[in-house]
């Protein structure tokens, strides 16, 4: 019975999500509207399909960005943003339907956002699993104790586990803490984003990522710098590589 058992597990999981559905009806992650149809990955009303604004499958394998003739190779810029970073990807720019899939979640508390971004996350991931990657831990930026009882959840823990699970990875929700409370990145006081996060984040789980690869989950990166403040306590930490997948990508290109 036992190797039957992922097949029941899919059929029981199918018709639990039949009879959701009929209870309460499919809606658009990206603007709530109610959708009978899947467009893509995921269910999106058409003009939503249509406006999400998509990362180059093909870009640079640095920063994910698309440069001429790179065909998956690495573009010519200095990827300075990308210190101590092995890589950087995201499917979604942080603008129109990407922008409104992140803050469902994060401020509506959207579970068919986090299926829509982790999903995609994963599959933007799956190709870089091999090697030592295959064996790499997941970690979520995490939000300050403070910040995150308000809130009710943290959004970069739940895109983390989604993301795990899909790809099958080994995940450490509790390795980094942010002992510090910081300014949103993006708020106008905010003059230097290095400084805003500047020894806010330690190591305090026990998992050991000592000669491991770490896959590092948020929702956006803007500038890298909460991700490089991330990475340098993981690298002193023994971590082989560190590498950032964020649901969505604010800045055009990565210098």
């Amino acid at each position: 019975m036992e190797p039957h058992l992922p097949f029941v597990r899919r059929a029981l999981r199918e018709l639990a999500t039949g009879l959701l559905d009929l209870v309460l009806p499919p809606h658009c992650p990206g603007c709530g509207t109610r959708v009978d149809e899947q467009l893509g990955l995921f269910r999106l009303c058409r003009p939503c399909s249509v406006d999400l604004e998509r990362l180059p499958p093909q870009g640079c394998r640095r920063c994910g960005e698309l440069a001429a003739a790179t065909n998956g190779s690495v573009c010519g810029s200095a990827h300075r943003a990308l210190t101590g970073l092995a890589f950087a990807m995201a499917p979604f720019r942080y603008r129109g339907v990407g922008g409104a899939l992140v803050r469902r979640l994060k401020l509506r508390a959207d579970f068919a956002a986090l299926d829509a971004l982790s999903l995609s996350m994963a599959v933007a991931l799956a190709p870089r699993l091999s090697g030592a990657w295959r064996k790499a831990v997941v970690v979520p930026v995490p939000l300050h104790r403070e910040r995150r009882a308000a809130r009710g959840f943290d959004q970069a823990r739940l895109l983390a586990e989604a993301v795990a699970q899909r790809a099958d990875l080994d995940v450490a929700p509790d390795l980094l803490a942010r002992v510090r409370r910081t300014l949103p990145q993006g708020d106008p006081r905010v003059f230097s984003r290095e400084q805003n996060v500047a020894g806010a984040f330690v190591v305090v789980g026990r998992r050991d990522v000592r000669g491991r690869c770490v896959v590092l989950v948020d929702d956006v990166m803007t500038s890298g710098a909460t991700a490089r403040a991330c990475a340098e306590q993981l690298t002193a930490r023994g971590a082989r590589s560190v590498a950032l997948l964020t649901a969505c990508r604010a800045r055009p290109n990565v210098p």
